[in-house]
């Protein structure tokens, strides 16, 4: 047993190890994001440093941390506006001449545009860091991460910002990183008819400047995507699927609300929750497509992504609906699916007007309301 244990581990490690040296990257380097005066005049300004020194492990090593961060984390997917030339130019042109010093500066210029935006309030100073690395599929991705100021990390200087070693990554201070699939962009930009190739991690900032200094005009969040569905099958439902009987309408709900909670963390797409609706109706139904073109007209209504990643978090929220009275004498949530319609009976009911939730007591909590309120039966 012991030497199967130690080849299991052997086995382990040395995956790990092919793992890691799969990853190659290409560049990488740091860049000062700061602000400073002219003339009276203050506004953000960028420096970039020195190319950072491939053979040193650090270049590796911080790919994969910020790949653990994008894994750990609900990512929020978008496409390059082909409307942002700018944007659009810089990683266009990256894809044609692999000149790395033009795209990262290209990035900054865009990214002190857009801190610069009179509209936009005041931004804290930081580092942005830069790496173009190739997976194990031998797919061009592009990292660009931005941290703060604050310990965490340790450059040589704030002129050749070069990090001193593995143990100064541990990424303290992260505010926001974004990684885009080059592979993936050169083959569907503009058109962005394919799967999302740019993808967004919030950290310590919520600024939507580091989003609109890449290009991204429309990236939603997991949690808001997920908010806004539930809501839009709710409408669906009412206004465009009245037709359906009770049970298909319970079937249908079912069915998506388990199918979120399959896939959290995953990608999921708004043309794979209408299959699973498609498969609970006949086949000659009306209704085949149906909410997928009730959400793209009613678009401004409920903002959902053709694709999103909803946490564990959120999946769970989706077949949940929050009730607060305006009393404030309840606030809670209930799971809709436990709700039975018209059956006195149930542990949790509602009336058929759907006006009166009635709910069973456990009896710790019937005791407790007797003992404050029997003199008043």
């Amino acid at each position: 047993m012991d030497d199967l244990n130690k080849n299991v581990a052997g086995a382990e490690a040395a995956s790990e190890e092919v793992e890691k040296k799969s990853l190659v990257v290409v560049s990488a380097c740091a860049a000062r994001f700061f602000k400073t005066s002219l003339g009276g005049l203050t506004f953000y300004d960028s420096k970039k440093g020195k190319d950072w020194n491939l053979k040193s492990s650090v270049c590796v090593d911080f790919v994969n941390l910020i790949g653990k961060k994008f894994s750990r984390s609900g990512r929020i997917y978008g496409y390059v506006d082909p409307g942002i030339v700018s944007a659009a130019e810089n990683f266009s042109n990256y894809c044609t001449n692999a000149d790395f010093n033009a795209f990262v500066t290209g990035v900054m210029d865009r990214l002190c545009h857009e801190a610069n935006d009179p509209a936009r309030r005041s931004l804290s100073e930081g580092y942005v860091v830069f790496a173009h690395y190739q997976d194990f599929q031998e797919r061009d991705h592009v990292l660009v991460v931005m941290l703060g100021k604050k310990g965490g990390y340790d450059f040589d200087d704030n002129d050749n910002l070069t990090p001193k070693g593995t143990e100064s990554l541990n990424l303290q201070d992260f505010r926001q990183a974004a990684c885009m699939d080059l592979t993936a962009f050169a083959s569907s930009f503009p058109e962005n008819k394919g799967e999302a190739y740019l993808y967004f991690i919030k950290g310590n900032s919520k600024s939507e400047f580091f989003n609109a200094a890449l290009g991204c005009s429309d990236s939603i969040p997991g949690k808001v995507c997920v908010d806004n569905l539930k809501s839009a099958l709710a409408a669906y439902f009412v206004e465009e699927a009245k037709d359906l009987s009770a049970a298909d309408r319970r079937k249908i709900h079912t069915r998506v609300v388990n199918y979120i909670e399959n896939r959290a963390g995953e990608r999921v797409h708004l043309s794979e929750i209408q299959r699973e609706i498609d498969k609970c109706l006949p086949s000659k139904s009306p209704h085949h497509g149906g909410l997928t073109k009730f959400i793209s007209e009613n678009s401004e209504r409920f903002k959902v992504s053709e694709e999103f990643q909803p946490s564990s978090v959120t999946a769970k929220n989706m077949g949940f609906v929050d009730v607060k009275l305006p009393s404030g004498d309840f606030d809670g949530r209930i799971k809709l699916d436990a709700v039975a319609i018209g059956d006195k009976g149930a542990d949790l009911s509602v009336d058929k007007d759907f006006v009166y939730l009635t709910i069973k007591l456990p009896s710790d909590v019937s005791e407790k309301l007797k003992g404050i309120g029997a003199e008043n039966i």
